[in-house]
C-alpha cells in the first residue's frame, strides 16, 4: 500500500542529508565560521544520534510489555549530563588535547599509547555494536511490512532486511567515507545527524499529540483504559538499565564520536550541558500517551515495537504513518552512518594500518596512493559491518524484540566504562589493568548474556533471578577486579606514569612537594647529557656548580625544563621523579619512551605529509615564529622554490622575499610587504584573496590561522578559470552586441513591414472601395430591373467577401510579425458594445436576425482597439452562422473578473471541432461556406497579446458562447454625450467636398452621393479642394494616405483653417489602425473603413448634414467598418 511512497520518500529524505552535508563541508571549506550558540545548538542536538530506532520503536515496546522499564534508556544520559558533566567536560578536554580520533584511541593514549589496548577496545566494540546495528536493520524492515503487510506474500522479512541492509551499506559508504583525512572535521556530518535528531522528535511528537487525541476519547469507551505502569516496576533490573544507560551516553563509539571527536571546541559551554538531556526528557514523556493509546486501541497481535507506526495505520492516516516511517528510518541510518565512521575509523587504525600501512607510512614511496587504498580499507570495513550486523540478525535477532538487542549491545559497551571513568579520576590504573579488565569483563558478557539465549540454556552462574541484572553487575565486578588486579601485579612503566599524570593532573609546579635526594651535580649533568649533549647539559646548568655539590630544587627544575624540551613535561616530571628519589630508571623504559614518541610524531608528520601532498592546491604551514614547518610539493612547484630556501625552519619572510624578487619588485616595496604580511598572519587574520603573479598567473590565496599560534596558507592556481571567465565574458559581450544590432535590423524590418501593410492595405482595398460604391451607383440606377439588381448584389457580396480575406490576411500578418503591441488604457466596457452594436445592427436586421445587449458599468484596463477587434470577430461569426433566433453581447460577473460574453442560436460546434476552429482557414462543417476561416485564428492570436484566454462552451443544434475574462478596473458611469434632439436631416442640394487622391474611388463616391441628391466637389488635395470649394461645405468626406506625405488629418486642418470653420467631417480609409484612429480622434470625425457600406456612408453623411444644419462643429466619433 505505502511501500511504494515509503522508498520515495526515503530516498528524497537521503537526498536532502547529503545536500545538507555537502553545503556545510563546502562553507567550512570556505573557512565561514559558526556562530558558538549555534554550534552549540548543534553539538546537543547531534549527540541525539544516542536516539535510534530502539528510543524510536523499542521505547515504545518497552514501556507497552515493561511499564517504568522504558525509561532508565532516557534517564542515564540525563543522570551523566547533569550531575557528572564535570567528568564529560574533562574528557572533552583530554580528546582534544590528544587529538583523539575514537574510543579506541582515547583509552590507548590513557594507558601508556598502548597498541594492545587500542587494538581489544576496537575489537570488543565491533563486536558488541552488532547486536545494535542489527537493530536498526531489523526496524527498518519491520516498519516497511507494517506500511505494507501485503509484502509478506511475495518477500520474506530475511530478504526484505537483506535489501535494507544492502541499502544502508551504499548510503554509509557514500555518507561516511567520503575522505580519507581524520575524524574530527566533518563539520557536514554533524549538521546533518543534527537535522535528523530534529525529524526524529517531530515525528514523535505528532505521533504522540494524535495518540493524546485517542485518550481523550476514553470516557466515551465502555471498559476503562489499561496502563501497563506499576510502582514495582522500580526494582534491580530499573537500576542495572539505569546505569547501563549511563555507560553508553560515554562509552558509545558513536556517541564518542559525536560527543568528543568533532566537537568544535575544547570546553563544553552551558547549552551543551542541557540540550541533550532535555530532548532525552521530552522524548520519554511522548512515548507515556503512545503506549496508553496504543494499549487501549490496537489488536493484541500488533507487537509493541511498532505501536509507534500501527496507530496511525489504524485509523487511516497514511500521512502520518509515512512521516512516523520517516522519522524512525532517520533514527537508524543517523545511527549507521556514525557507528560505521567511529568503527571504520578505529578498524582502519586500530587493526589493518599498523599491519597493512606501516612500511609505508615510515618508507617514502607510493604514498600518494596512500590515501586512496586507505578509503578502499573504510568502505570495504564498512560493508563488512553492516554484512555481518545481518548475519547476527539471522542468528539472533529475527525472534527478538528491539529493546531486547538493544541491551546486549549496552552491556557489552559498558565494559569500557570502568577503564575510562577510574583512567580519568586515578593514576593507580596502568596498561596490564586495562588489559586484563576488558578480557575478563567480555568474557563474562559473552558467556553470561550471549550465549544462553543463542543455545536456549540457562546461564551457568546467577546472583540474581534476573539473568540481565546477575549478568551486567557479574560482568562490570569482572572487569572492575581484573583490572585493580592487572594494574597491582605489574609495576607501572614511566609511559604508564606520564600518560596518568597527563590524564589525571599533577602538582601545579609551585606546590611540589620538597625532596631530599642524595644526587650531586655530576649526577644531573650526566643525566641531562643522555637527553641533550653534553654541551647543553653544561650551558643549562652554567658554570658556578662544583660535581660534588648537592642538587637544589631550583636546579632539579632546570634540569626538569630541559628534558620537558625533549620528551614532554608529563614525562620529564616522572624521570625526574623517579631518579631523585634513588629509583632506577631501567634503560629500556627510556629507550621505549623515546621510541613511542618519535613513533607518534613521525606517524603524525606522515599523516600530515599524507594529506597535504594529496591536495591539489599549494600548502604552506608556518609555527608562531614564522618559520616554514611543512609545504607540499605543488607549493613548491608553483613558486619554483629551490630545495635549500623549501626546508623546515626556514623563515617564511625569505620565502615572501623571493617571490617578491622573482616578479621584479623594488626594494622598498618588498620590505613594506614582507612586514605587512607578517603583521596579518602573527595576528591570526583570516583573508581570501586573488592576485595576479609576475608571469601572468592568478592565485586564489586563503589564510587561516592555525592552533598555536601558527598560519596556514593555501594557494589555488585559478589562471584557467580566471581566463575561461573572460574568454566568456568577451564571447558574451561579442553576442550581446550582436543580438542588439540583430534586434535593432529586426525592428528596423517590422517598421517597414508596418509601413509596407498599412501601404498595403490601403492600396489593395482602395479599388475595392472604388468598386462598391459604382456598384451601389449602379443599382439606384436600375432600380426596380429584379435580374440586374441580384446581379448587382452578388457583385456586392463578391466584393465584401475579397474585402474580409485581405483584411483577414493583413491582420494574420501584422499579428504574426509582431507590428502590433497592446496600448492599455481605462476603457468602458459599454462604448465597446455600443460599437459593436451600431456596427452589425443593420447586418443583424437584414437577416431577421434578434440582437441584443446587456448594460454595464463595468471599466477594465486593456486596448481598446484589440479588444474590440476581438468581440467584432465573435460577433461577426456569430451572426454569420446564425440563421434564425439572436444574438447576445453579455457580461458575467466572476468574482473581481468579469466575463464579455457573445452567445447566439446558430448550429453549434462539437466539441471535438473546437480546437481544430482557432487554425487558419478553418470552418465549421456547415453547408454555409461564406466564411473563410480566419476569424477565429485572428481571435486566438489578438486574445494571445492581451494576456487572455478566449473560452468556448458549445452545444450542436442549440447555440455557442465565446467568452473572455478581463479584471475590473473599476466600477462606474461612462460620460455620455450631450443629447440634442435634431430635426430629420434633408441630403438634397447639400454640398459634400470628398478628398481621395484614388481617382477612380473618387468618381465612385460622387456617382453615388449623386444619385443621393446631394452636390458633391471631388478633389486629390488641400490645394484643389480649396480652389474647387472655397467656402466650407456642408461635410468632408476624406481619405487618410493621399499623395506623397500628406495625410488626411493634416489636409483636413488646413481646409479649416482656410474656411475658419470645422465642418462636420468623415475620415474613409482602409486601415484599422491606431493610426487613423488617432487621425479621426484629432479630426473630430467618425472613421469609416473602406470598402464601405452604402448604408453606413449615407447614415454618416445624413449626421454630418444635421449636425451642419444646426450649427455644431466637429466632434470626436467612433469607428465603423
Amino acid at each position: 500500500m505505502l511501500f511504494g511512497a515509503a522508498i520515495a520518500a526515503a530516498t528524497l529524505y537521503l537526498a536532502l542529508l547529503f545536500w545538507i552535508a555537502a553545503r556545510q563541508d563546502r562553507l567550512a571549506g570556505w573557512g565561514r565560521a559558526m556562530s558558538a550558540q549555534k554550534r552549540d545548538w548543534i553539538y546537543g542536538l547531534s549527540l541525539a544520534v544516542y536516539c535510534t530506532s530502539w528510543t524510536f520503536f523499542g521505547g515504545v515496546g518497552s514501556a507497552a510489555s515493561s511499564g517504568w522499564h522504558y525509561l532508565p534508556i532516557y534517564l542515564g544520559p540525563i543522570l551523566v549530563f547533569t550531575f557528572g558533566f564535570g567528568l564529560v567536560r574533562r574528557i572533552l578536554a583530554q580528546a582534544t588535547a590528544q587529538h583523539s580520533t575514537s574510543i579506541a584511541d582515547f583509552l590507548s593514549a590513557r594507558y601508556g599509547k598502548s597498541g594492545i589496548v587500542a587494538a581489544l577496545v576496537t575489537i570488543f566494540a565491533t563486536i558488541g555494536s552488532l547486536p545494535y546495528m542489527a537493530l536498526q536493520l531489523q526496524s527498518v524492515g519491520a516498519s516497511l511490512l507494517a506500511l505494507d503487510p501485503d509484502l509478506k506474500a511475495s518477500v520474506t522479512a530475511e530478504e526484505l532486511v537483506l535489501l535494507v541492509t544492502g541499502s544502508m551499506a551504499l548510503f554509509a559508504i557514500l555518507f561516511g567515507s567520503r575522505r580519507a583525512d581524520r575524524a574530527g572535521e566533518n563539520a557536514g556530518l554533524v549538521l546533518s545527524i543534527a537535522v535528523e535528531s530534529v525529524v526524529k522528535l517531530l515525528a514523535l511528537l505528532a505521533v504522540a499529540g494524535f495518540a493524546i487525541a485517542i485518550v481523550a476519547d476514553w470516557p466515551q469507551v465502555l471498559a476503562p483504559p489499561i496502563s501497563p505502569f506499576s510502582a514495582s516496576q522500580f526494582d534491580a533490573r530499573f537500576a542495572v538499565l539505569t546505569l547501563l544507560a549511563a555507560c553508553a551516553a560515554l562509552c558509545l563509539p558513536r556517541q564518542f564520536h559525536m560527543g568528543f571527536v568533532e566537537a568544535q571546541t575544547d570546553h563544553a559551554s552551558a547549552p551543551m550541558q542541557w540540550i541533550f538531556p532535555a530532548y532525552l526528557a521530552v522524548t520519554s514523556l511522548v512515548i507515556v500517551p503512545i503506549v496508553l493509546a496504543g494499549i487501549n486501541v490496537l489488536p493484541a497481535s500488533i507487537p509493541g515495537d511498532m505501536m509507534v507506526l500501527a496507530l496511525p495505520l489504524e485509523r487511516g492516516f497514511a500521512g502520518l504513518a509515512l512521516f512516523v516511517f520517516i522519522g524512525g528510518f532517520a533514527a537508524s541510518t543517523g545511527m549507521i552512518v556514525v557507528a560505521s565512521v567511529a568503527l571504520s575509523t578505529m578498524i582502519t587504525n586500530d587493526l589493518i594500518s599498523p599491519l597493512v600501512f606501516r612500511r609505508e607510512l615510515l618508507g617514502t614511496g607510493h604514498r600518494t596512493r596512500l590515501a586512496a587504498r586507505v578509503l578502499l580499507v573504510r568502505r570495504i570495513v564498512i560493508a563488512a559491518l553492516l554484512f555481518a550486523a545481518y548475519l547476527f540478525y539471522l542468528g539472533f535477532g529475527i525472534t527478538a524484540n528491539l529493546a531486547g538487542l538493544g541491551t546486549l549491545a549496552f552491556a557489552a559497551m559498558a565494559q569500557f566504562a570502568p577503564g575510562l571513568v577510574l583512567g580519568m579520576i586515578s593514576r593507580q590504573g596502568n596498561k596490564i589493568g586495562m588489559i586484563c579488565g576488558l578480557l575478563a569483563g567480555f568474557a563474562c558478557w559473552l558467556i553470561l548474556l550471549i550465549l544462553p539465549p543463542a543455545s536456549g540454556q540457562s546461564p551457568v552462574f546467577l546472583i540474581h533471578p534476573d539473568p540481565l541484572v546477575s549478568g551486567v553487575l557479574i560482568s562490570l565486578g569482572a572487569n572492575c577486579a581484573a583490572y585493580w588486579a592487572g594494574s597491582a601485579l605489574r609495576r607501572e612503566t614511566l609511559v604508564d606514569a606520564a600518560q596518568a599524570a597527563a590524564f589525571v593532573g599533577m602538582a601545579a609546579p609551585g606546590t611540589r612537594p620538597a625532596f631530599t635526594t642524595a644526587k650531586r651535580i655530576a649526577d644531573v649533568r650526566l643525566l641531562l647529557a643522555q637527553f641533550v649533549g653534553q654541551k647543553r647539559a653544561l650551558e643549562t646548568l652554567g658554570a658556578g656548580y662544583r660535581d660534588s655539590d648537592p642538587v637544589d630544587a631550583q636546579t632539579m627544575a632546570k634540569a626538569e625544563r630541559t628534558i620537558a624540551g625533549v620528551i614532554g613535561t608529563p614525562s620529564a616530571r616522572m624521570l625526574i621523579s623517579s631518579w631523585s628519589q634513588g629509583d632506577p630508571v631501567p634503560l629500556e623504559q627510556v629507550v621505549a619512551m623515546f621510541d613511542e614518541t618519535n613513533r607518534r610524531l613521525s606517524f603524525s608528520g606522515d599523516l600530515l605529509q599524507l594529506a597535504i601532498e594529496n591536495i591539489d592546491q599549494g600548502v604552506a604551514l608556518v609555527d608562531a615564529d614564522m618559520n616554514l614547518v611543512a609545504w607540499n610539493t605543488h607549493y613548491q612547484e608553483m613558486f619554483e622554490l629551490p630545495d635549500d630556501l623549501a626546508s623546515v625552519g626556514t623563515p617564511i619572510a625569505d620565502l615572501i622575499r623571493f617571490n617578491l624578487e622573482q616578479g621584479g619588485a623594488p626594494q622598498q616595496e618588498i620590505d613594506d610587504q614582507i612586514a605587512r604580511r607578517l603583521e596579518h598572519m602573527r595576528a591570526g587574520r583570516k583573508h581570501r584573496m586573488e592576485r595576479e603573479q609576475h608571469d601572468g598567473r592568478i592565485m586564489r590565496i586563503v589564510g587561516n590561522p592555525a592552533p598555536g599560534g601558527g598560519y596556514v596558507t593555501s594557494y589555488s592556481d585559478v589562471t584557467a578559470d580566471r581566463r575561461a571567465e573572460q574568454a566568456l565574458e568577451q564571447k558574451v559581450s561579442e553576442r550581446t552586441q550582436q543580438l542588439s544590432e540583430a534586434n535593432a535590423k529586426l525592428e528596423a524590418a517590422t517598421r517597414s513591414k508596418t509601413r509596407f501593410l498599412a501601404a498595403a492595405s490601403h492600396d489593395l482595398i482602395q479599388p475595392l472601395n472604388a468598386a462598391r460604391l459604382f456598384a451601389s451607383a449602379l443599382a439606384e440606377e436600375v432600380r426596380g430591373r429584379d435580374r440586374l439588381e441580384a446581379l448587382l448584389k452578388d457583385l456586392d457580396g463578391s466584393i465584401i467577401s475579397a474585402d474580409r480575406l485581405i483584411r483577414a490576411l493583413l491582420d494574420i500578418s501584422k499579428l504574426d510579425g509582431g507590428g502590433i503591441s497592446p496600448k492599455p488604457e481605462p476603457v468602458a466596457v459599454d462604448d465597446i458594445f455600443d460599437e459593436i452594436m451600431r456596427e452589425f445592427l443593420v447586418q443583424a436586421e437584414a437577416k431577421n436576425l434578434t440582437m441584443r445587449r446587456v448594460h454595464t458599468r463595468a471599466w477594465i484596463h486593456t486596448d481598446r482597439a484589440l479588444l474590440t477587434s476581438v468581440v467584432r470577430n465573435l460577433m461577426s461569426n456569430a451572426i454569420r452562422y446564425t440563421r434564425s433566433g439572436g444574438v447576445l453581447l453579455g457580461v458575467k460577473r466572476c468574482g473581481r473578473d468579469i466575463e464579455l460574453c457573445v452567445f447566439d442560436t446558430g448550429p453549434g460546434i462539437a466539441e471535438e471541432e473546437v480546437e481544430r476552429l482557432f487554425g487558419e482557414f478553418k470552418r465549421g462543417r456547415t453547408a454555409d461556406r461564406e466564411g473563410l476561416g480566419l476569424g477565429l485564428a485572428i481571435v486566438k492570436r489578438t486574445a494571445a497579446l492581451l494576456g487572455v484566454e478566449i473560452m468556448t462552451r458549445s452545444i450542436p443544434d442549440r447555440g455557442s458562447k465565446f467568452s473572455v475574462r478581463l479584471e475590473v478596473l473599476r466600477w462606474g458611469p461612462q460620460p455620455k454625450a450631450e443629447q440634442r434632439r435634431r430635426r430629420a436631416p434633408t441630403l438634397a442640394d447639400a454640398r459634400i467636398l470628398v478628398v481621395d487622391n484614388d481617382r477612380a474611388a473618387l468618381n465612385a463616391t460622387a456617382a453615388l452621393l449623386g444619385k443621393w441628391g446631394l452636390n458633391v466637389s471631388g478633389a486629390a488635395g488641400a490645394a484643389e479642394a480649396l480652389e474647387i470649394s472655397p467656402t466650407c461645405p456642408a461635410a468632408v468626406i476624406m481619405d487618410f494616405r493621399l499623395d506623397e506625405e500628406e495625410r488626411g488629418d493634416g489636409t483636413y486642418e488646413v481646409l479649416c483653417a482656410a474656411w475658419g470653420t470645422r465642418p462636420p467631417a468623415i475620415l474613409l480609409t482602409a486601415e484599422a489602425s491606431e493610426e487613423t484612429e488617432a487621425a479621426a480622434a484629432r479630426m473630430g470625425a467618425n472613421r469609416l473603413m473602406k470598402p464601405s457600406s452604402p448604408a453606413a456612408l449615407r447614415a454618416l453623411i445624413s449626421d454630418c448634414v444635421a449636425r451642419r444644419s444646426d450649427g455644431d462643429q466637429a466632434e470626436v466619433g467612433s469607428a465603423m467598418s
